[in-house]
């Protein structure tokens, strides 16, 4: 496995230490004692659940169709099509003309071949000489059941963003990342299976459509922002498919995520709800993918009944009920105690601060609660120091007016770099 660069010695209690004193007293943080909250008790279903409130495509027939597979493919090789189909148009965004829906193979935390789903779609208009250049939009926690797929339950920022960037004159990639809507556990806690997960639907759309160039970027917000700070390292050596990897945007950006979810146990009172749905997420996935971690260990009975929770909803009503929760009533053991699974969060979620081999744009807003701000601006204030990497942070009060700024920087360098 390729490594993401040499390891920060900043001790996990250290990291905490800081975020706690720089957040301590900032009341509208969240990070207050509640009382417990008990899960909904909810069956996993098999059949296809309506979307979320707040979803886009609510309404839209669902597409019986079983794809082709073709036989005749190169097997289990990243980047390879597995299955593809035409996408209907009642799945496509505004701004769209074409597109399809499709699997492919990549590689897992493992080291495995895992399949893993994703859409491309192009934009109206005349192709411009040697294709689309393609925009990747790296979305952030959906949920890790397969009903949270984003290519079949896409929320409403993820059509916004694509629709975005189709009318600005880019194809649109977009993957489920493996394990969520194909077969097996998630693994997107760690970054460079992610990252993986990202190129090889790249790759595997260009062979699903001839309408695309060999250039490309990622855009990525929350966990697709770890995934795409990830590539702006890795991605020219992950590459292939003679693909020419440009650069890479990230918005929201979950510096430190690791350390933070190292150190929760018993004391821990409430997190703001972006940052509880992603915690117990990263648990939950890592629960099933690695038992022999024994997570439920550290686990209270409440705790393994948010665990289950966690891997059947999705993030729109997942977020809201982890609102006020305590999170922790979920722990009978500080996580750190299991300095296994300790070790594996820290080296699966670092996120690279120097090296970079491409172009990455960094925006953040202070308005953030699904990341720890202050931990995000240590981690900027790092990275700065890269050549390559340009930071941005917003010291505005207006959400309205940072989120436009960040739009507006972010889509000046994807114009630059694949102009």
């Amino acid at each position: 496995m390729i490594t993401h660069g040499s390891r920060r010695t900043t001790p996990i209690a250290r990291t905490v230490a800081l975020a706690a004193a720089l957040t301590m007293g900032l009341t509208g943080f969240g990070l207050t004692s509640e009382a417990v909250a008990e899960p909904l008790t909810t069956s996993p279903s098999t059949t296809t659940p309506a979307p979320e409130s707040g979803d886009a495509g609510a309404g839209a027939p669902a597409d019986e169709n079983a794809g082709t597979v073709d036989a005749r493919g190169p097997g289990q090789t990243p980047g390879a099509v597995f299955a593809n189909r035409d996408l209907p148009r009642a799945r496509m965004v505004a701004g769209a003309a074409s597109g399809n829906d499709y699997t492919y193979w990549s590689t897992g935390a493992d080291g495995k071949a895992h399949l893993s789903s994703a859409l491309v779609m192009v934009p109206r208009g005349q192709a411009p000489a040697g294709g689309w250049p393609i925009v990747a939009w790296a979305h952030g926690s959906r949920g890790i059941a397969d009903k949270c797929a984003p290519s079949e339950r896409p929320t409403k920022e993820d059509a916004t963003e694509l629709s975005t960037w189709l009318s600005r004159g880019y194809a649109v990639v977009s993957t489920d990342y493996a394990g969520v809507g194909t077969p097996g556990t998630p693994q997107y806690y760690d970054l460079e299976a992610t990252a993986r997960n990202i190129v090889d639907a790249v790759s595997a759309a260009r062979d699903v459509s001839d309408k695309l160039s060999t250039s490309w970027a990622v855009v990525g917000e929350g966990q697709g922002a770890a995934a795409a700070i990830t590539l702006a390292k890795l991605g020219p050596q992950l590459q292939r498919n003679a693909l020419d990897f440009k650069g890479a945007a990230a918005t929201s950006i979950p510096a430190e995520f690791g350390a933070l979810l190292a150190n929760v146990g018993p004391s821990t009172a409430t997190m703001p709800s972006g940052i509880a749905a992603d915690a117990l997420y990263t648990l939950s996935a890592i629960r099933n993918a690695r038992p022999n971690l024994d997570v439920d260990a550290l686990l209270t009975d409440t705790g393994k009944r948010w665990m289950a929770k966690a891997a059947n909803e999705c993030i729109t009503s997942f977020r809201k009920e982890v609102d006020g929760l305590k999170i922790g009533s979920l722990f009978a053991k500080p996580v750190s105690s299991n300095t296994e699974l300790t070790n594996l969060l820290m080296k699966a979620t670092e996120l690279p601060s120097r090296g970079f081999a491409a172009p990455v744009m960094m925006t953040q807003s202070l308005q953030d609660t699904s990341v720890v701000v202050p931990l995000t601006l240590k981690y900027l204030n790092e990275a700065r120091a890269d050549r390559k990497a340009t930071p941005r942070t917003y010291l505005v009060l207006d959400a309205a007016q940072s989120k436009k700024l960040s739009d507006d920087d972010i889509r000046g360098f994807i114009a630059k770099v694949l102009k």
